[in-house]
C-alpha cells in the first residue's frame, strides 16, 4: 500500500455486543496539517510553537507578521522577504535556549541598556532565552536580566521603535511564533 494513500472502505464494527453500528474511518485519513504550511503564509499556525535546539526557525511577531531580523548590524523587526537575516539556530546551554543568527554565526541578545542585539559570538547570560506558551496563542520570549526574567518587546527611544527586553511594566511583551525552517 502507498502511504498517505487514502483506503475508500471504511472498517465496519461488526461486534454485535454493542450498540452503535458506526463506521470507523482508517488511521491514513487522518493527515498532519502542519506538514503543508508555508513558514511565513499568513494566518496559518507556524509549524511548531516552541525552538527546540538543532532547529533553524524563524521568529515571528503574531500580531504583525514581522519577523527579528539581523539588518546591517542592527536587530529590527522587519516584514518578511527583505534584506537582512532572518534564520536562527536553536541551541541550548545550561538549560537555556539561544539564537544564533545562520549568516553573522553571532548570538542573539541584549546590551547593557536592554536593546536587542546580535554580536555575542558565544552563548551566556545575555544571550540566554526562555519561551513560554500564551494562552491566547503564541509564545512569550522571555531574557535572563540577572536574577529575573524579562519580556522581549517594543521599548520606544527618541521616538524611535526598538526590541527590547522589557522591564516593569514598560509596555507589554509581544507574542511570538517560531517557524521551523
Amino acid at each position: 500500500m502507498v502511504l498517505n494513500q487514502v483506503d475508500p472502505k471504511p472498517v465496519l464494527n461488526h461486534d454485535d455486543s454493542t450498540v452503535d453500528k458506526s463506521t470507523t474511518p482508517p488511521e491514513s485519513i487522518a493527515t498532519d496539517v502542519l506538514n503543508h504550511q508555508d513558514p511565513l503564509g499568513g494566518a496559518e499556525p507556524s509549524s511548531y510553537l516552541v525552538p527546540w535546539p538543532g532547529s533553524t526557525c524563524i521568529i515571528r511577531s503574531v500580531s504583525s507578521g514581522h519577523v527579528i531580523t539581523l539588518l546591517d548590524g542592527q536587530i529590527k523587526l522587519t516584514q518578511p522577504g527583505g534584506r537582512g537575516s532572518i534564520h536562527w539556530v536553536c541551541v541550548e546551554t545550561k538549560g537555556w535556549l539561544g539564537f544564533r543568527n545562520t549568516v553573522s554565526g553571532k548570538f542573539l541578545g541584549h546590551d547593557g541598556n536592554g536593546r536587542l542585539r546580535c554580536s555575542a559570538d558565544q552563548h551566556r547570560g545575555w544571550e540566554y532565552f526562555c519561551v513560554r506558551p500564551r494562552p491566547e496563542g503564541g509564545c512569550i520570549l522571555l531574557m535572563t536580566h540577572y536574577m529575573r526574567l524579562c519580556q522581549v518587546g517594543i521599548k520606544v527611544e527618541q521616538g524611535v521603535e526598538k526590541l527590547a527586553k522589557i522591564e516593569n511594566g514598560e509596555s507589554d511583551g509581544i507574542g511570538w511564533e517560531f517557524a521551523k525552517i
